[in-house]
């Protein structure tokens, strides 16, 4: 029994075993872009014909920046490093995953009539979101996880800046989605989003904090969210 456990802890820490971890997650982003396809195309069309909208154009910008956005997290999944410390037990992980996929709550809304004004701030947020995701993405590369690990202590570039600056990406996107859907629920949502992407948060800095002990000194001295603030 124990060599069987001990055969399944070395298998856990190796690329054959991350690879399989990941791959619901790439099956799902893979299936998101399948679904964008069909109206981004149609917006591709529109502009080539001349006969795009302003906020047409703004959300075939958005559509585009979330196929190089998607390829990215697919690419980065599959190349990232081994992790080096995880967190223990089901509820991090249970968190990491609401976290991640409760923004889709905003696809069952219904979409809230808008002026003009507040329909481009929305659409500005969103693709503001998509292309800090792709600066910090960029960064991060073999680092990125959606669960609590730690593969490699990053602290340059945005990370200079906020500690968690691809979630702070996140909520801005999701302050786009608020402003779009039907009130009060998508405030709620996007409430309950923002509180577990805080608690998310603290776990993943435990396993920080674990794996590599000069993690407390850049915690102490950079905001978790919002630069100069929190």
């Amino acid at each position: 029994m124990q060599r069987s456990e001990g055969r399944l802890a070395g298998f856990e820490r190796t690329k054959a075993y991350d690879l399989a971890a990941a791959l619901p997650l790439i099956a799902w982003y893979l299936f998101g872009l399948v679904k964008q396809a069909p109206l981004t195309g149609v917006r591709i069309n529109d502009t080539l014909r001349g006969t795009i909208s302003l906020l047409d154009f703004l959300q075939l910008i958005a559509l585009l920046g979330s196929f190089i956005l998607i390829f990215l997290l697919v690419y980065v999944l599959l190349t990232r490093s081994v992790p080096q410390r995880k967190a223990k037990g089901g509820l991090p992980r249970a968190v990491a995953i609401c976290g991640s996929f409760l923004g889709n709550g905003f696809l069952y809304l219904k979409p809230a009539p808008l002026s003009l004004p507040t329909q481009i701030l929305a659409d500005v947020l969103i693709i503001a979101s998509t292309v800090g995701s792709l600066v910090v993405l960029s960064r991060l590369g073999a680092s990125f996880s959606m669960m609590p690990e730690a593969r490699k202590l990053v602290t340059g570039g945005p990370y200079a800046v906020v500690r968690h600056p691809l979630y702070l990406a996140e909520l801005v996107g999701v302050s786009g989605l608020v402003v779009q859907f039907q009130q009060p629920w998508a405030l709620l949502l996007g409430v309950g989003v923002f509180a577990l992407l805080y608690w998310r948060s603290e776990f993943e800095e435990g396993v920080l904090l674990a794996a590599y002990p000069e993690y407390e000194a850049y915690r102490r001295n950079t905001p978790r969210f919002i630069p100069y603030f929190f």
